[in-house]
C-alpha cells in the first residue's frame, strides 16, 4: 500500500509524467512539425510556433486531441472570439467618429483602405469658402500656385487656414470669363457617414467601397453622350426674348464657336450668332424653333442702388448637374469694375456657367445680363484678399439697343403686370448653351 501511494504521488506532482503535447499536425494538406508552442490568437485562430517559423490556422480545423494537448478549450476560443469582436466594434466606432467612411455621389468609401482616386492634399491654403465649395491653393507662396476647388470641406475650417485633407479627384472644371478660359482641378472630401449608412458589402464582405442602397446612378448629361463631347469648350446660360427663338447671352460665351447647341426644357436645338457687341460683351443668337417663352427686358437706363435681384442659370454643371440654379442678392453699385457705367456690381453669387443668364428684378423683368465674377486670384495678388460675392452684370438697356439693330425682329415683350410666379416665369425662358 505504501508503494502504491508513492507511485500515485509521483504521478500527480511530476510534470514529465503529464500528457505529452502533440508536436505535429496537418491542416488542409499542410504538415506542421516540431511545434514548440500553440496558443489562441484573434479571429478564432491558433498560432503554431515551430522550429523554422510560425503560422496561424483556423481552430476548427485542428483535431480536438491536438487542442486538448495544448490546453486549448472551446470556452477559451469563445472568449477570444468575443474579445476580438468587441475590439473590432470599438475600432469601427472610432473610424466612424473619425470620418473615415465618406460618401461621394452615392458611393461610400472606407478610407482605412487604399482608394485609387483619393489623394491627400497637403499644405493647401484656403482662399475662400462658398456654399458651392472652397477655393484653395495647393502651393501657397509660389509665383503660380496651383488652384483647386474642394467640395464638402468640413465646417471646422475657415478662410486662410492651411489644411491637409484626403479628397477624391472629381475631374477638371473649366471656368470661362472675359479674361478667357481657365481649368482648375476639382476634389470632393465627401460626406461623413453614420454607422447605419455603411453598406454590408463594406462591413461584412470587406470591400473598400460600395454603393448606398437605392442610390441613384450618376446622371449622364446630354452633352456627355454626344460624339462631339470631347470638343465641348464652354457651358453658358442665355434667355429668350422672342417666341420665335431670339436669345441673348454673352459675347465671351460664344466667341470663336464652331457649333452652338441650346438645351431648352430637355430638347437640344441648333443655334447661330446673329449679332454681337464685343464692347458690352453681348451676343444675340437665333435658335431654330417657334415655341419659346420670352422675357420682358427693362428699357430703363438704371435701376436703384440696393434693389433686390436674382438670376437663374447653369453654373458648374460638372459638379452641380444640369438642373437650373437660382441665386439672389442686391445691386451693390450702379457702376461696374473701375466705375464702368455699362455694368452693375451685384452681390448675387454666380459661378462659371452663369455667364449670359438674366439678372431679374422681383417682377421677373430683365434688368441686366450676368457677365463676370471678379478674378479671385488677380485680386488676391493685388490686394492680398479674396473678394466675397463681387460680381457684375451688363445693364439691360445695352441688350435692347443691340436687339433693335436686327431687321425683321418680332416686337419685344413689354413689361406688364407682375406674374403670379416670377421665378417660374424666368425659369421657363432660360436655356443652357453648349459651345463647341
Amino acid at each position: 500500500m505504501k508503494l502504491l501511494a508513492g507511485i500515485l504521488c509521483v504521478l500527480l506532482i511530476c510534470p514529465c509524467w503529464a500528457a505529452e503535447k502533440m508536436t505535429s499536425v496537418t491542416v488542409d494538406g499542410v504538415a506542421y512539425v516540431q511545434i514548440q508552442d500553440a496558443h489562441i490568437v484573434s479571429g478564432g485562430r491558433v498560432a503554431l510556433i515551430y522550429a523554422s517559423g510560425g503560422a496561424t490556422v483556423p481552430a476548427d480545423k485542428l483535431p480536438k486531441a491536438f487542442l486538448d494537448s495544448w490546453g486549448i478549450t472551446l470556452a477559451q476560443l469563445g472568449a477570444a472570439d468575443a474579445a476580438a469582436q468587441q475590439r473590432k466594434e470599438r475600432e469601427l466606432d472610432q473610424a466612424v467618429r473619425g470620418g473615415l467612411f465618406r460618401e461621394v455621389d452615392g458611393v461610400v468609401y472606407d478610407l482605412r483602405k487604399p482608394q485609387a482616386e483619393w489623394v491627400r492634399l497637403n499644405g493647401a491654403k484656403i482662399l475662400t469658402i462658398t456654399p458651392e465649395g472652397a477655393l484653395a491653393a495647393l502651393t501657397p507662396g509660389t509665383a503660380n500656385p496651383t488652384i483647386v476647388v474642394i467640395h464638402n470641406l468640413p465646417g471646422i475650417y475657415a478662410d486662410n487656414d492651411t489644411i491637409s485633407i484626403f479628397a477624391k479627384a472629381t475631374g477638371p472644371l473649366t471656368l470661362a470669363s472675359r479674361a478667357g478660359e481657365r481649368t482648375v482641378r476639382g476634389y470632393d472630401a465627401g460626406r461623413p457617414c453614420a454607422r447605419s449608412e455603411i453598406p454590408p458589402a463594406i462591413l461584412q464582405d470587406g470591400l473598400a467601397f460600395a454603393s448606398l442602397p437605392n442610390a441613384p446612378k450618376p446622371r449622364k448629361h446630354d452633352f456627355a453622350a454626344s460624339p462631339e463631347q470631347h470638343r465641348l469648350r464652354v457651358i453658358g446660360s442665355g434667355f429668350f426674348v422672342t417666341k420665335d427663338g431670339y436669345l441673348v447671352t454673352n459675347h465671351h460665351v460664344v466667341k470663336d464657336a464652331h457649333k452652338i447647341e441650346v438645351n431648352y426644357h430637355g430638347l437640344v436645338y441648333p443655334a447661330k450668332v446673329v449679332v454681337e457687341d464685343e464692347t458690352n460683351d453681348l451676343a444675340v443668337l437665333k435658335v431654330q424653333g417657334d415655341h419659346f417663352e420670352p422675357l420682358a427686358i427693362s428699357r430703363k437706363e438704371s435701376v436703384d442702388l440696393g434693389q433686390e435681384v436674382f438670376t437663374i442659370g447653369f453654373p458648374n454643371i460638372q459638379m452641380q448637374g444640369i438642373e437650373p440654379k437660382y441665386t439672389d442678392g442686391k445691386i451693390s453699385s450702379l457702376k461696374g469694375m473701375q466705375d464702368d457705367p455699362s455694368e452693375y456690381q451685384i452681390s448675387v453669387p454666380v459661378q462659371p456657367g452663369n455667364s449670359g443668364g438674366p439678372l431679374c428684378d422681383s417682377r421677373g423683368e430683365v434688368v441686366g445680363i450676368v457677365v463676370a465674377r471678379m478674378n479671385d486670384m488677380a485680386m488676391l495678388e493685388i490686394s492680398g484678399v479674396v473678394p466675397q460675392n463681387v460680381n457684375y452684370a451688363v445693364k439691360a438697356v445695352h441688350a435692347v439697343r443691340l436687339l433693335q439693330t436686327i431687321k425683321d425682329l418680332a416686337p419685344l415683350p413689354l413689361p406688364g403686370a407682375k406674374p403670379e410666379n416670377p421665378v417660374k416665369t424666368v425659369e421657363n425662358a432660360i436655356a443652357m448653351l453648349s459651345i463647341y
